[in-house]
């Protein structure tokens, strides 16, 4: 016939497992004045770069805007 139901039973082959303990965030240490400095002019290298990139994706976007205007223009007169 077999075992009888235990509630219990099914959990015994599962056993607990506790959550695991992660450590505290630590928050970073403050950087020296020359740490600082060095980073703030990295990041004012990428910012410029970015606007560069992004100021030529404005004219792509300007020329092709114009050409289409123009290209519209024309089948409308036509």
């Amino acid at each position: 016939m077999g075992y009888p139901y235990y509630p219990y039973r099914r959990y015994w082959r599962y056993p607990f497992y506790p959550m695991p303990f992660y450590p505290p965030f630590m928050p970073p240490y403050p950087p020296s004045p020359e740490d600082e400095l060095r980073m703030l002019e990295d990041y004012k290298r990428e910012l410029e770069a970015e606007l560069k990139d992004l100021e030529e994706e404005l004219k792509s976007v300007d020329a092709r805007i114009k050409e289409l205007k123009k290209a519209l223009g024309r089948e409308g007169k036509g």
